[in-house]
């Protein structure tokens, strides 16, 4: 274990991957698809899910609600389908939990306001995003943005 100091404590960095308490600490026979939809849909997850073939394998339980893990299929493959909680702390709390169980592929959708007019279902992807809630430091090193990598990005770039 080697923590990378900094006169700013939310900035430093534990270089040690083991975690203290595991997020699959339960030991669930479960085994995840590597693909996964993360979404910010609220009670949309719910109703597509009811409303077509899709199979909820398990509930991940929070100190506030039980979010149902669904595993559905597009284009023959299976994928996971999971809401998203608001919040960087009980949604990487989530997502530790399905990459411990197999998820390494992930997108996140969802819906935002904008700081300038936009045609409504304007579809973004972002290219980087500002660090400013404190659960990243726990995940990669000390940074001002996390940066995705074009190969992340590749398939949605403009090619026009």
């Amino acid at each position: 274990m080697s923590i990378i100091k900094n006169e700013i404590p939310i900035l430093e960095f534990d270089t040690e991957q083991t975690a203290v308490i595991n997020p699959t600490h339960e030991k669930l026979d479960l085994k995840l698809p590597k693909k996964c939809v993360f979404a910010f849909l609220g009670e949309y997850i719910d109703e597509y899910a009811s409303k077509t073939e899709t199979e909820k394998v398990s509930e991940f339980v929070s100190a506030t609600k039980l979010y149902p893990i669904y595993i559905t299929k597009y284009k023959g493959e299976e994928v996971v389908l999971c809401q998203a909680p608001v919040g960087a702390a009980p949604a990487s709390q989530i997502l530790d939990w399905l990459i411990g169980y197999g998820v390494s592929e992930i997108i996140s959708a969802g819906s935002c306001g904008a700081l300038e007019t936009l045609p409504e279902s304007t579809f973004l992807v972002p290219n980087k995003a500002l660090r400013d809630e404190g659960t990243s430091y726990h995940y990669a090193p000390p940074s001002r943005f996390m940066e995705i990598s074009e190969r992340a990005r590749k398939p949605y770039l403009n090619t026009e």
